[in-house]
C-alpha cells in the first residue's frame, strides 16, 4: 500500500496492487517440483528431503545495459563449440578411421579406394551374403555412438546460448530451463566427447576382429579428420571447465 498526507493532517491509505507469479522448479536433491515465486532469490529448504539449497539472483539495476564484454576463455569456447558441433555433423558422412589409406570408416559405412577407383558399403549391407556380420555389429555400434555424440552436442550447444543469453538479458526462459542449461552443459559436453571416442576405439577393435590377420595394408588408426574432431570436442571439454572454475 502506498501512504498519502491530505492537506488537512489526515492520512490515508492507497491501495496497489502487486501481482505475484510462482514458478515450479526442481529439487536439486531428490528433484521434486517446488513452488517458489518468480523473483525469489537466496537459501530455501525443500519441504519434502529437507535439502538446503540456494536459487535466482538478486535484482540488478541496470544490468542489460552495460554488460562487460566477453571474456577470453569464453570466446574461445563458444569458437571451439561451434566447431565441434560443425564437425560431428561434417563427420557423419566423413571417414573417421583410416587403414592404410585404402579403407575408411563412417559413422554410415565403409569406403575401400584402390588406383582412383572406390566402392562403398554402409554397415547393414554386411549382414548379407558375404559380408561380416561381425564387422557390422562393430559398425552400427560406431554409428549409435555417433549419432548420441551430435545429439548431446546439439543439446549441448543449444544450452549455452540458452545460458548466454538470458546472463545478459537477451532471453527470458523458465525457472527449470535456466536451471537445466546451467546444471546440464558439462554433462552434455563429456557426452559428446566420450561417445566418440568410444565410437573410434570400438571401431578399431571391430575391424582388428573382422580382418584378423588379413590387415596388411596396416593399422586402423583415426583419420586426420578424427584426430582433428577428438581434438576439438577435448578442448571444448577443456575450456568448459575453465568456464565453471571461473564463474
Amino acid at each position: 500500500m502506498n501512504c498519502d498526507d491530505s492537506s488537512d493532517g489526515a492520512m490515508f491509505f492507497t491501495p496497489s496492487l502487486e501481482v505475484c507469479h510462482m514458478v515450479e522448479i526442481l529439487c536439486p536433491h531428490c528433484e521434486e517440483e517446488i513452488e517458489l515465486d518468480d523473483d525469489a532469490y537466496g537459501e530455501f529448504s525443500c519441504p519434502y528431503c529437507d535439502g538446503e539449497f540456494e536459487w535466482g539472483e538478486k535484482p540488478k539495476a541496470n544490468a542489460t545495459s552495460n554488460s562487460e564484454p566477453m571474456n577470453g576463455i569464453k570466446a574461445a569456447s563458444h569458437a571451439l563449440h561451434g566447431a565441434g558441433g560443425i564437425m560431428l555433423i561434417i563427420g557423419m558422412f566423413t571417414g573417421w578411421l583410416t587403414v592404410g589409406g585404402i579403407l575408411d570408416a563412417s559413422p554410415f559405412g565403409m569406403k575401400a579406394s584402390v588406383y582412383g577407383f572406390s566402392a562403398s558399403v554402409s554397415w547393414f549391407e554386411l549382414f548379407g551374403d558375404g559380408g561380416d556380420p561381425v564387422l557390422a555389429i562393430f559398425g552400427i555400434i560406431f554409428m549409435l555412438l555417433a549419432i548420441v555424440a551430435i545429439v548431446s552436442q546439439i543439446t549441448h550447444i543449444v544450452f549455452r546460448v540458452v545460458n548466454h543469453l538470458s546472463d545478459i538479458g537477451k532471453l527470458e526462459v523458465s525457472m527449470q530451463m535456466a536451471y537445466r542449461s546451467y546444471q546440464y552443459r558439462w554433462h552434455t559436453s563429456l557426452t559428446a566427447l566420450a561417445s566418440s571416442v568410444a565410437g573410434v576405439v570400438v571401431m578399431e577393435i571391430g575391424f582388428l576382429i573382422g580382418f584378423g590377420g588379413e590387415l596388411a595394408s596396416g593399422f586402423p588408426r583415426p583419420s586426420v579428420f578424427g584426430i582433428l574432431l577428438l581434438i576439438t570436442l577435448g578442448g571444448q571439454f577443456v575450456m568448459m571447465n575453465q568456464e565453471l572454475a571461473n564463474e
